[in-house]
């Protein structure tokens, strides 16, 4: 009984791991596809780009 508890809770970790990873896999692709917005200051220097969201 005990190692039949053990293999589902190992499943259901497996399990979300892999729909974390696929997720986070989305996510990365979303932010190559919008590009980033670069800000720069009041002299026109570059001070950072992010993301667009």
């Amino acid at each position: 009984m005990k190692k039949m508890i053990a293999l589902i809770i190992l499943l259901v970790t497996v399990m979300s791991c892999t729909e974390l990873t696929e997720m986070e896999a989305r996510r990365q692709q979303r932010i190559r596809e919008k590009g980033q917005v670069c800000t720069y200051d009041y002299k026109g220097n570059y001070k950072y780009c992010e993301y667009e969201r």
